[in-house]
């Protein structure tokens, strides 16, 4: 077995796989417990605010496992493939503020 594959296994069942399998059950079944600080008291919409913060993580799995499949094609070299992550792990944030802004509970 060579590095490269190595590297896409690694890639694959350490990163993409937990993205993919916490961002379905968010998102879809709906276990917001998985949510990190989750207090439903101060959100509006709960399922709602669980859907969006799910597909965000679900993306980011989708798109880890992309990367680590072009980098093992050797489309793009290390560097890039670095860069290309640390693109795709600033996804969920904007989704975060955005279900905040939307669904979060403001004043008292």
């Amino acid at each position: 077995m060579d590095g490269l594959f190595f590297g896409l296994i690694v890639m694959v069942f350490a990163g993409a796989l937990p993205c993919i399998i916490l961002g379905y059950l968010i998102a879809v079944k709906q276990m917001r417990g998985l949510i990190a600080g989750w207090d439903e008291s101060k959100i509006s919409n709960p399922e709602a605010y669980a859907k969006l913060i799910g597909f965000s993580v679900l993306v980011l799995g989708t798109l880890i496992g992309l990367i680590a499949f072009i980098w093992y094609l050797g489309l793009v070299n290390e560097i890039g493939m670095t860069i290309l992550l640390c693109v795709a792990s600033l996804i969920p944030i904007p989704c975060v503020l955005i279900a905040n802004a939307r669904y979060g509970k403001h004043g008292s």
